[in-house]
């Protein structure tokens, strides 16, 4: 095990050397730590949680997530990545924005065209911490994301 210490916020993360240098998901090892036990709860191996902590990439059946620490470290944010295929026409995308004001006041969710193309979001408060409710989250927002491009009309 190699030990990095962060000066500039005093944080210590410890990883094995090999993986030191391919760290994907920059956050503290608190939260790594805490997707650990996400994919824990969702039934993954250790490896497959370990992976998931090292790059925020997690697959819940069909439907790929990515994670990202909010700039003050309070929430993460995930993206359900939509297909560019699905999502890809003018009139799609303009159905999508429209549908992010029912689905921000119902659910908390937007559509967004990024550098990884369109996704879904939505914010994860990390405090308190819950795992166990993470989880079931995750495969709530990702059956969402699923049953949304599955209607392909």
């Amino acid at each position: 095990m190699k030990t990095i210490d962060t000066r500039e916020t005093g944080a210590t993360r410890t990883m094995d050397a090999a993986s030191a240098t391919d760290q994907e998901f920059d956050a503290p090892q608190a939260v790594l730590d805490f997707v650990v036990e996400v994919m824990a709860a969702l039934g993954a191996a250790p490896d497959v949680a370990r992976e998931a902590a090292r790059t925020g990439r997690i697959q819940l059946g069909a439907q790929r997530l990515q994670l990202v620490l909010a700039p003050d470290e309070s929430a993460l944010i995930v993206g359900a990545l939509l297909d560019e295929d699905w999502a890809g026409s003018r009139e799609r995308r303009a159905l999508l924005l429209q549908a992010n004001a029912h689905w921000l006041l119902t659910a908390g969710i937007s559509f967004a065209i990024g550098l990884g193309g369109p996704q879904l979001l939505c914010r994860w408060t990390l405090e308190p911490r819950m795992p166990d409710a993470l989880a079931r989250w995750l495969g709530n927002f990702a059956a969402f994301a699923a049953d949304l491009q599955a209607a392909r009309a």
